[in-house]
């Protein structure tokens, strides 16, 4: 659809895009100009949003951190309570309490934490080593789960009333094991860490039962316990702990990222202002003089064969897009061709291309066979009624005439069954697929094990080197084309001795000014007449 590397002699003259908008100065700019200031206005909501959103997750990242650090504290607390002395206090369990009071009370004594260890038999609690022989079932304290050890939050005891403790029982044996009374206040202490280093308030709490407080109040779940910011589960034991953070922190983190954002904001809409003066406004001049263009009839396509080396016979040609304006005659693609393929323009311009492409080669019909290759891009794989375009104009070119599509590798494909369908489709109807400027922009084994294309187009920065010293380069491609199954063209040919480095290293097919330079259809179809 166009050619940025070859077009010699189709320069804009320097006074041209000055030229263009002093063309275009009556344009009103007013609505671009409300749009600016919409978007000044919206970037600055934007960012106070995001500065906003940026205290809460940095308050709640700090809270996760603070819980964290509490569960770990909780869970060290738990797991040392379990494991110590364990196999000589699961050797009592069972056996008479008379027999091993002296013994539980002193090992008692090496367990931090705990005000008591009590032996259980058959779901009854019936030796302490506080209070020695005792009969309580164990359902008061807890119901032990199937598995490990069970732990369970109470406001009091039997013998201890008014003072939460944490209770753990510890499975030893069939029908027997330990029951651990933890002190509440090693728990309270824990979670005061945590108001100390700036949480309002810090709990723990068990799912379905009640909550401890940093403060050691029992909170049983009928009393609604105060709004926690941030939760954290334990992954050793069945509970959490809750963290909300102080109002100070929370007003400094929000004043903290107000300000930063703010100001971010405040820069982004200075950018917008010298984006809008710099670059929108020729931009939009630019497009409505490509749509001028377009509508008097200011472009035109020239095409520039692709012959097989060996005989030199042409067998394609490349449609490229060529734009004279009435001023200042020539312009290169590469002057505006970039800024139409990001607008909504591109559909209008690839649909003048195929339909000229249509009208040239059966007005001036070559000879057949022949591909005719045109440049497209994703966006219009992606627009709608494109295949209905494409397989359109396929069906109006003469016989023996079919249509390439070209797609420049520095555009990505998205791998979508979308995708897929449309390749699929239109070469199902004979239409082949080519990568442009193949080496030069994104991965190409990625691009070629995703998609099925028919032609690999070798940039000439590549050709330029196969008889300086780049032919394995070359080689090396022709190989990986030929693992994939496609056929090879090598753009910018302009010397014989590139022309048989080619040859060398496997090259079928080429394109450059060696052979021809672009033209119109008519000397085309007659050029290629006098060749046959």
């Amino acid at each position: 659809m166009h050619d940025t590397s070859e077009a010699v002699g189709e320069t804009m003259p320097s006074g041209w895009f000055s030229s263009l908008i002093t063309d275009w100065r009556g344009v009103k700019l007013r609505p671009s100009l409300l749009v600016a200031i919409g978007c000044g206005v919206v970037v600055l909501l934007t960012a106070l949003l995001l500065g906003e959103q940026y205290a809460a997750s940095a308050l709640a990242t700090r809270e996760r951190l603070i819980g964290n650090d509490l569960v770990a504290s909780v869970d060290s607390i738990l797991n040392l309570v379990r494991s110590r002395r364990r196999t000589e206090l699961a050797a009592l369990a069972g056996r008479p309490c008379g027999d091993v009071l002296r013994p539980l009370s002193k090992l008692q004594t090496y367990i931090p934490y705990i005000r008591g260890a009590n032996l259980v038999v058959d779901g009854r609690v019936y030796c302490s080593s506080g209070l020695g022989p005792i009969d309580v079932p164990l359902s008061v304290y807890l119901t032990p789960s199937a598995a490990g050890a069970s732990i369970n939050l109470l406001p009091q005891t039997p013998y201890h009333p008014n003072e939460p403790v944490l209770v753990m029982f510890d499975a030893t044996g069939k029908g027997t094991g330990i029951l651990y009374i933890i002190d509440g206040d090693y728990i309270a202490d824990a979670l005061s860490h945590g108001v100390r280093y700036g949480a309002q308030y810090a709990a723990l709490s068990i799912a379905g039962v009640a909550l401890l407080t940093d403060d050691g109040a029992f909170v049983p779940l009928s009393k609604s316990p105060p709004v926690y910011a941030m939760r954290v589960a334990s992954s050793a034991w069945p509970l959490s702990i809750m963290v909300s953070p102080s109002a100070d922190f929370v007003s400094q983190m929000r004043w903290k990222y107000g300000l930063i954002f703010g100001a971010a904001g405040v820069l982004l809409d200075i950018l917008i202002a010298a984006a809008y003066l710099l670059v929108f406004a020729p931009r939009r001049l630019l497009l409505a003089a490509v749509h001028r263009a377009l509508r008097q009839d200011e472009f035109h396509v020239v095409y520039q064969p692709v012959v097989d080396l060996a005989s030199r016979d042409a067998v394609g040609v490349e449609a490229l897009l060529r734009w004279h304006h009435p001023k200042w005659g020539p312009v290169s693609p590469a002057l505006f061709m970039s800024e139409v393929e990001s607008s909504t323009l591109h559909a209008a311009v690839t649909r003048f291309v195929l339909h000229t492409v249509v009208a040239d080669m059966s007005r001036h019909a070559p000879m057949p066979p022949l591909r005719v290759a045109v440049n497209i891009s994703p966006r219009d794989l992606g627009r709608k009624g494109f295949v209905a375009e494409v397989l359109a104009v396929s069906g109006r070119l003469p016989q023996g005439v079919s249509l390439t599509l070209e797609l420049t590798e520095r555009f990505l494909l998205d791998k979508s069954v979308h995708t897929a369908a449309i390749f699929r489709t239109l070469r199902t109807q004979g239409i082949k697929f080519a990568i442009d400027d193949f080496g030069t922009h994104n991965s190409n084994l990625d691009l070629l094990g995703r998609f099925p294309f028919d032609f690999i187009k070798i940039d000439r920065q590549f050709v330029s080197q196969v008889d300086t010293g780049g032919a394995e380069l070359i080689k090396g491609i022709v190989a990986m084309a030929r693992h994939f199954g496609l056929q090879v063209i090598a753009e910018g040919v302009e010397t014989e001795a590139q022309h048989q480095a080619l040859q060398d290293v496997g090259v079928r097919f080429g394109q450059g000014y060696l052979y021809q330079r672009p033209l119109r259809a008519e000397q085309l179809a007659s050029r290629l007449q006098e060749h046959r």
